[in-house]
């Protein structure tokens, strides 16, 4: 390094460095500076050469942006950069760049090198996508990507990747760098779910996953997330991010009610929750929402999405009439509507109903499903015969039937069962509850015997017997009762009933005094 002496050198040729050490002479002209060699060898000086460098052997160190002058740089060995600012030579090559010291360095170049970058201290910053040419890439310090486009280069190493600026970048390789990832800016995609690498994502912008498979990093940050692209995705992080979350296209799984962090969601495909929890983070869009795994999912959030809700596995709780938006309801499990208010969406299904909370619910729907509805507290409310399905109902606390026409769900449980309504309401199933009934308005038909339960019947309006056999159940209240029908029916009990007897049909027998209550007999 000493052979050229102290002096400035003007290299309008070529000048070859075959040696170590620190060169620190400046070097102007329109010349080419070649590095053979084995050794290291820094420039130091603020260089003007313009006829570029070539590094055929050993190691190049620039320790400032103007080291190696104007031109473009071939690098065939290794460009150690040890320095900050913007390096804007094109980079060619076979050889390997390296980032060194505690600077911010930037690569502004169009650069095509092959040997793969090293980050080993400081940041660096790439404002293409072409910067750190098309070698891998190890970062074990900051690589910033200030860029937009498509960055294809695997990223290992223990460091840190920024993605900042407006734009909107691409990572499609395969990274396994584990210092994490910040998205200060614009919006990074992540074309594979390893694109990442294994560290946490602190997302303060826009975080898109155009992937499928199960993503495992936590995300943080006020940023947003969307979902896009057709394939399937799994959220399995406990994530904290509060921008909200959009999917766009495919299908969401979250398996944590934490995945989807605490902003709301759009949901313009598939939502699929596969946790347990209360999950209320409100959920609106054109999309649909599936509940699936055995666990129990509460929906507490007031949710207006509209392409419905299924329900694979598991229950699903709603704890409001607005919790599963405004679209049907396929049941294939269990659906448990612990709220009050009218319920209007329709549910089908091959999966069971509960009403659970001491509020009043109203189911409104024109309902298919099939497994059954359990009344566990409150009141449920049935505005049409087919509000509850086919199945059975078990009721356990008041069945309200505010409705006409024919009732053929059996009814078993310990709760009461009420007629309101001025319409028409026949049961005639073989029911076992045993709470009584209450014939509030209108007119309740039973087709057979049993189509009451074992309790006492209240009548405040009209009780029509349209059967025949023994019917033991005590009747009271200020209604009247009408038999009907060509059967002959006994009555047994000891009736308080004030409004009256219509035989209109058939044969009424009395087995005792109080059998028909208090009132006139019409035969």
């Amino acid at each position: 390094v000493e052979a050229l002496g102290s002096g400035d050198v003007t290299d309008n040729a070529t000048l070859e460095l075959n040696t170590g050490g620190d060169f620190d002479n400046a070097i102007s002209g329109s010349g080419k500076v070649e590095k053979s060699g084995d050794d290291a060898l820094t420039l130091s000086g603020a260089n003007t050469y313009t006829g570029g460098t070539l590094i055929s052997d050993g190691t190049l160190v620039a320790s400032n942006v103007e080291a190696l002058g104007t031109g473009d740089v071939t690098d065939n060995a290794v460009l150690e950069l040890n320095t900050g600012g913007d390096f804007d030579n094109a980079i060619s090559g076979s050889g390997q760049v390296v980032k060194s010291g505690d600077e911010t360095l930037t690569l502004s170049g169009a650069n095509s090198y092959t040997g793969g970058t090293t980050i080993s201290g400081g940041t660096l910053v790439a404002t293409n996508v072409e910067a750190l040419g098309t070698g891998d890439v190890t970062n074990n310090a900051t690589l910033e990507l200030n860029t937009g486009g498509t960055f294809d280069n695997a990223i290992s190493g223990s460091g840190q990747v920024v993605k900042s600026g407006d734009d909107a970048l691409t990572l499609s390789g395969a990274n396994s760098y584990t210092g994490g990832t910040l998205i200060s800016g614009g919006t990074l995609i992540a074309s594979n779910v390893e694109a990442l690498g294994t560290g946490d994502v602190t997302n303060n912008a826009t975080l898109e996953l155009n992937t499928g498979g199960d993503f495992t990093n936590n995300i943080s940050g006020s940023g947003q997330v969307v979902k896009s692209g057709d394939e399937t995705l799994t959220l399995s992080g406990s994530n904290t991010y509060t921008g909200g979350t959009t999917i766009n296209d495919g299908t969401l799984i979250a398996t944590s009610v934490d995945a989807l962090g605490s902003g709301d969601v759009t949901d313009n495909a598939v939502l699929e929750l596969n946790t347990g929890g209360d999950f209320d983070n409100a959920i609106s869009g054109s999309g649909q929402v599936v509940k699936s795994g055995d666990e129990t999912l509460t929906l507490s959030g007031t949710n207006s999405y509209t392409d419905g809700t299924l329900i694979s596995g598991g229950t699903l709780v709603a704890t409001s009439v607005d919790a599963l938006g405004t679209g049907d309801v396929t049941d294939d499990a269990t659906l448990e509507l612990n709220t009050g208010g009218d319920f209007d969406n329709a549910i089908g299904g091959s999966g069971n109903v509960v009403k659970s909370g001491a509020d009043t619910l109203t189911l409104s729907g024109s309902n298919t499903y099939t497994g059954g509805t359990l009344i566990s507290d409150g009141t449920l409310i049935a505005t049409s015969v087919d509000a509850l399905g086919s199945g059975d109902v078990t009721n356990n606390a008041v069945l309200e039937l505010n409705t006409g026409g024919d009732f053929i769900n059996n009814i078993g449980g310990t709760g009461r069962v009420e007629k309101s309504g001025d319409e028409t309401l026949t049961l005639s199933g073989s029911n076992t509850y045993t709470g009584g009934t209450l014939i509030s308005g209108g007119t309740l038909v039973a087709t057979n015997v049993e189509a009451l339960g074992t309790g006492d019947v209240t009548d405040n309006a009209v009780l029509e017997l349209n059967t025949g056999g023994d019917f033991i159940n005590n009747i009271g209240g200020t209604g009247r009762v009408e038999k009907s029908g060509d059967d002959t029916l006994t009555l047994s009990g000891s009736n308080s009933y004030t409004g009256g007897t219509l035989i209109s049909s058939g044969t009424l027998v009395a087995t005792n005094v109080d059998a028909l209550g208090s009132g006139d007999v019409t035969d």
